[in-house]
């Protein structure tokens, strides 16, 4: 099947509103546990080619993916193009590492993939057929995409799914949703640049502009993506390549599609061939062989943009055959040092993160004194899970330590699009075992907080957490 010919989704994921919507638990069902996506391999591209991993979240799905897709594959420069796109994702989705390890997206997944022959295309996404509604799918791991495709240029575009790190959508306490945004790149990065990868130009595409966030949040995750992921790696600015608010945008003021899906991508594509057109291919050695300073910073915008001044302090597998080199680029042979590629690292030796002490989890009597309300089911989707930020006045702490007075906690408010029922009152005493949510893979669902609570560290009760449809299918 030509990439270019398959169908696009007619109105990005708007369709998951009226399927979901109108099928309520139904979309609740029980499945068989879903199986790898099996993933072709790709030779070295060799001297003067490029073989290019292109990863995106549901904004890659409504049509940036598939444009980015076919501008890479029609690069004469292009041995292979390998294109991954998976709904509700976040950087650590993509790896091997806990809770992520065995990550499903649950509201779209599509590959285009690179063969001898035609790209091999698979595709479960909202609208394709009348009713559809998709199942889910294992998310592909960048370790193994690495090993098998070998890529040379990877484009990353992701970050929107982060804003969930900032309940109330506008606060910004810079220390703690640092080292909390941290968690999230450096794994990424690591793994993308340090032996046996072999990647030698990283792109990360900051998302454009979302109405459901303030700006400073927006502009708080560019600065860190910039700064966490270092020189190594262009951080393109995608709020100056798409204006806002957008011509066909879905209701929860983030998602669109139609002619600017395609301007963001061709704009894109056009900031990535610039930089690659900067120097001879044969000429660029992998990112792990870089050390500190050897390459120059780049934050991407277009070229008829001024820099951004720094903001002020916000307020509080079939087998692919290799394509046959042309001699004319065998005469250019590249020349990396011969440790790097004679003896690699095994995936298997790179050490994985040490994991941080399971904490005993906190045994309160509180009183409920404010509730958040939750969003409403048409600002959620295309996504399935959101939470709601509850305040309580802390009677006794029965067991572990708790010094504050009132203590914030998340409720989940949907699971898998179907609403929870919430049934607690204002002024009546609960006992809750809890547990902090960072860390958790509710930390960056989307959620409603209307406490003003922003200093107070959001918990989940134990049980709760458990609810979480990935913990449910372990």
């Amino acid at each position: 099947m030509r990439a270019s010919s398959v169908p696009g989704l007619t109105n990005c994921l708007g369709v998951a509103f009226a399927l979901l919507l109108g099928c309520g638990a139904a979309v609740e069902a029980a499945a068989p546990l879903p199986k790898p996506h099996p993933l072709l391999t790709a030779a070295p591209a060799g001297p003067g080619k490029l073989n290019v991993l292109i990863l995106g979240d549901s904004l890659a799905l409504c049509g940036f993916g598939k444009r980015l897709d076919e501008r890479f594959r029609s690069d004469p420069r292009v041995n292979a193009t390998f294109t991954y796109m998976t709904c509700g994702t976040n950087p650590l989705s993509w790896l091997k590492e806990k809770p992520y390890s065995t990550v499903n997206t649950q509201c779209g997944f599509w590959a285009i993939e690179s063969t001898t022959g035609e790209p091999r295309v698979f595709e479960d996404a909202y609208g394709m057929t009348a009713g559809h509604i998709p199942k889910a799918h294992l998310v592909p791991k960048l370790e193994d995409m690495i090993a098998a495709m070998h890529p040379d240029v990877l484009v990353v575009q992701t970050g929107g799914n982060l804003f969930g790190l900032f309940p109330d959508s506008k606060t910004v306490r810079r220390s703690s949703h640092a080292a909390a945004l941290a968690k999230y790149f450096l794994p990424f990065k690591t793994r993308a640049i340090e032996p046996p990868s072999q990647v030698r130009k990283m792109y990360w595409v900051n998302p454009p502009v979302s109405g459901r966030v303030g700006s400073e949040v927006q502009e708080f995750v560019f600065e860190q993506a910039r700064e966490k992921l270092g020189p190594e790696v262009m951080v393109i600015d995608s709020r100056k390549l798409v204006s806002y608010p957008y011509h066909h945008m879905e209701p929860d003021k983030e998602h669109f599609l139609g002619a600017q899906m395609e301007e963001w991508a061709d704009k894109v594509y056009a900031i990535i061939e610039q930089d690659l057109s900067a120097q001879p291919l044969a000429s660029l050695r992998p990112l792990s062989e870089m050390r500190g300073g050897a390459v120059d910073v780049a934050v991407a915008q277009p070229a008829e943009t001024p820099a951004r001044d720094e903001p002020a302090a916000p307020i509080q597998i079939a087998r692919a055959e290799p394509v046959t080199t042309p001699e004319i680029l065998r005469a250019e042979p590249v020349a990396p040092p011969p440790i790097a590629r004679a003896e690699p690292v095994a995936p298997a030796e790179i050490p994985p993160p040490a994991e941080a002490p399971q904490e005993e989890s906190l045994l309160v009597r509180a009183r409920l004194v404010f509730k958040s309300q939750p969003m409403p089911l048409q600002e959620l989707l295309p996504y399935r899970e959101s939470l709601v930020a509850y305040v309580y006045e802390i009677d006794k702490v029965v067991k572990g330590r708790y010094d504050e007075r009132q203590i914030l906690v998340m409720h989940p408010a949907h699971i898998g699009a179907k609403e929870q029922r919430l049934k607690y009152r204002i002024g009546k005493r609960y006992k809750m075992r809890l547990d902090p949510m960072e860390g958790t893979l509710w930390e960056t669902a989307k959620a409603r907080d209307e406490s003003g609570q922003i200093n107070l560290q959001p918990y989940i009760q134990v049980e709760d957490k458990k609810r979480h449809p990935e913990n449910r299918t372990r």
